[in-house]
């Protein structure tokens, strides 16, 4: 009796749901979510599911609770900082559903067993940093699993599915793709060919009275020959290509942004230059005073971190006035016009620093508001509902397409973007073996700078192992194996004596034992000086 009425109460608890034409409670209750980050995101998109009745959600994440999450994750309240996100969304999603299991893991997303990411149907990446989710996104199609990729900044976010070739889950119209294809043919027609087809569309143009009997009699024939053409080799030539996939992340993100934390240690090799620099130069002298970084949890400590970053701001300020202002024009300048332009420099470096902006700054916060989580995440949430559904043989509505949409939150607007598939693309197109990077170096950099910069987004490579030369003009760099000292000296500079300038692309390949040790035969990597 008891079970029954647990039946009942299951069944009138997702009843609304059940009135959506194509929906199948079961495709819920028998299907698994991996939902990697447990942030503004992934809080609303766990909830979500939580509520529509999935049968597991497996969660991942490497942070803890921090008071400045309270505003913008509902699965968290105060008096739960400190503990892991994971585990605390968990234990609050089985209070809102108590027939749901949650699996939840501390742990770097790369570290996971593949077993977590073969158990999931869906994956949905609710990540705040570009590595973690150019990892994610290269495991999920080496398991090729769907994957919802999602991000906010300010009042702006976006949404991307990848579903990567061999899924299995149907996306796109075959026959809207074969008009898209015969109406790009249609730009590339050789008049010798088909010149009546030409001939006709320029009479189209003069006449308008005649276009329905020239359509009928010459374009609609060769439109229809082009058509049947690719109808023939759609399938073989075509659909592996454009059906059931889409571009990955990395197609949209082929060269990665530089690691905050490698700009911020190129920034204490000078002087502060904004606003962030002088918080993270604070952040300096409290260690070389205190030695130890501050604890951004403890009140005093932040307070006294402000004041360093204040005493870096008006030096900052003071440095730019003297550069703007000589001291043979402030003898003709009055007073006024002095505040005036000490009044410029402040409103271009910003106010003096508020109490929360040092723990934004040094933990590399992204602007983030509530409204625009919940829309993004909803956003999310819907489209692996779809593709959920999809993988288990039901239909509810097809998957956005175009596969990125990106929304505007100051003017209300959603874009969608015509991303394309890149057969250039590391992570799914042809070019295997090959990795683009971004790095930041001081001005002053040399060779040795390189690999050390490497090493700091976690890409060691053994300086004896690895041959750097100029894609452009095919220069050596460093060459280890060389017998000619030029070619062997780490200290050579980057800008004064190779020239290097900002944006500029240097090449890394393998050469001993690397060469067979190494999955990657080649780094390009972006240089941009600080």
């Amino acid at each position: 009796m008891v079970e029954n009425n647990d039946q009942i109460f299951k069944s009138r608890m997702f009843a609304r749901q059940q009135l959506i034409e194509g929906w199948d409670q079961q495709v819920l209750e028998d299907a698994c979510v991996l939902i990697i980050g447990v942030g503004a995101l992934g809080c609303e998109i766990a909830k979500d599911f939580a509520l529509m009745g999935i049968g597991k959600l497996v969660l991942v994440d490497l942070d803890t609770v921090e008071t400045s999450n309270l505003s913008r994750q509902m699965l968290f309240r105060a008096g739960d900082e400190g503990r892991p996100k994971a585990e605390v969304a968990a234990q609050r999603l089985k209070e809102m559903n108590p027939y749901l299991k949650v699996e939840y893991h501390f742990e770097k997303l790369q570290k996971l067993p593949m077993s977590v990411y073969e158990e999931a149907d869906v994956v949905i990446a609710a990540l705040d940093n570009f590595n973690a989710r150019l990892d994610l996104n290269k495991i999920c199609l080496n398991m090729k699993k769907p994957m919802i990729e999602g991000g906010t900044v300010g009042f702006e976010g976006h949404i991307q599915i990848v579903i990567p070739k061999g899924a299995g889950i149907a996306y796109k119209d075959k026959e809207l793709e074969i008009d898209k294809i015969v109406e790009t043919e249609l730009w590339y027609l050789d008049e010798e060919e088909y010149p009546e087809y030409f001939e006709a569309e320029r009479m189209i143009g003069e006449l308008e009275e005649k276009i329905e009997k020239l359509r009928e009699n010459i374009v609609r024939p060769i439109i229809s020959k082009i058509r049947s053409r690719v109808e023939e080799e759609f399938d073989e030539k075509h659909a592996p290509e454009l059906l059931d996939q889409t571009p990955c992340y990395r197609c949209v993100v082929p060269i990665p942004p530089p690691d905050d934390k490698l700009v911020a240690a190129c920034t204490l090799k000078g002087l502060p230059r904004n606003r962030n620099h002088c918080v993270i130069k604070a952040e300096v002298d409290y260690e070389k005073i205190h030695g130890k970084k501050p604890d951004l949890t403890v009140d005093d400590q932040v307070v006294e971190l402000k004041k360093l970053a204040q005493e870096q701001l008006e030096q900052l300020r003071e440095r730019v006035f003297k550069e703007n202002v000589a001291e043979e024009k402030m003898t003709e300048m009055s007073p006024e016009e002095i505040q005036e332009w000490k009044n410029n420099i402040k409103e271009t470096f910003g106010p003096d620093y508020k109490f929360e902006e040092m723990e934004n700054i040094l933990g590399n916060k992204i602007a983030a508001i509530q409204s625009v989580s919940s829309i993004i995440s909803s956003l999310e949430t819907q489209e692996a509902l779809k593709i959920l559904f999809r993988v288990k043989g039901r239909d509810i509505g097809p998957p956005m397409d175009p596969p990125y949409l990106n929304y505007n939150g100051v003017y209300g607007l959603f874009e969608g973007l015509n991303i394309t598939k890149r057969d250039d693309c590391l992570a799914c197109g042809n070019i295997k073996g090959e990795e683009n990077v971004q790095i930041v170096l001081e001005f002053n950099a040399n060779i040795a700078k390189i690999f050390w910069a490497l090493k700091q987004i976690e890409i060691p490579l053994n300086q004896d192992e690895w041959m750097i030369i100029n894609p452009v003009t095919k220069e050596i760099y460093w060459d280890p194996n060389s017998n000619n000292p030029i070619f062997k000296d780490l200290s050579v500079p980057l800008q004064a004596e190779l020239k290097l300038r900002n944006n500029d692309t240097v090449t890394l390949t393998p050469v001993g034992n690397a060469r067979l040790d190494s999955e990657i035969k080649k780094y390009n990597v972006v240089i941009q000086f600080m």
